[in-house]
């Protein structure tokens, strides 16, 4: 009955302090700026968090996007944006933004990247999309990385040494 009580409590105790902390990411896959909907379709503005959930299912709190490349280790969490209207760029006529940069300008309707209304020309606080075939010309590539929970050490930790302990309790009781 001891015996009982003691693996109970010492689970118990484990469970109780065990927590996970965001420390992996893998990799999911990738797209490129330009292969989202034409402009003139009237899309939505995404961040590269949000283009990423909308092509590979989940919510964006689920990733991390990198302009890097598929390494884990290298993720900038940067992503290629369009720029309705303004055509010049860093790369093959993106820019880069940060991975949760998102902007709608006031004239188009709210959410979206164009909306049927008038727009100013090469003006970089216009809408832009990590996802939109606009201006940007291909080899703007996003790739995305989820986020997975693993144990953190304490976590390890304790679950060694109450397997330990166990171990040692099931010794001196026999």
């Amino acid at each position: 009955m001891k015996r009982k009580l003691f693996v109970i409590l010492a689970l118990l105790f484990i469970l109780t302090f065990s927590t996970t902390a965001f420390a992996g990411y893998i990799y999911v896959g990738n797209w490129e700026l330009a292969d989202g909907p034409n402009w003139q379709e009237m899309p939505l503005a995404y961040s590269g968090l949000q283009a990423a959930a909308l092509l590979f299912g989940g919510s964006p709190d689920d990733y991390a996007i990198s302009t890097v490349g598929i390494d884990p280790l290298t993720i900038d969490h940067n992503a290629w944006y369009g720029i309705l209207g303004y055509g010049g760029g860093l790369n093959n006529g993106a820019f880069l933004f940060a991975e949760d940069y998102l902007s709608t300008n006031s004239s188009q309707a709210p959410g979206y990247y164009y909306s049927g209304n008038e727009y100013r020309m090469n003006d970089i606080t216009e809408s832009a999309s990590a996802y939109i075939g606009d201006n940007a010309r291909y080899g703007n590539v996003n790739y995305a990385f989820r986020i997975t929970g693993v144990p953190e050490p304490t976590t390890m930790l304790l679950l060694g040494l109450g397997l330990v302990g166990i171990a040692g309790f099931r010794k001196r009781a026999k």
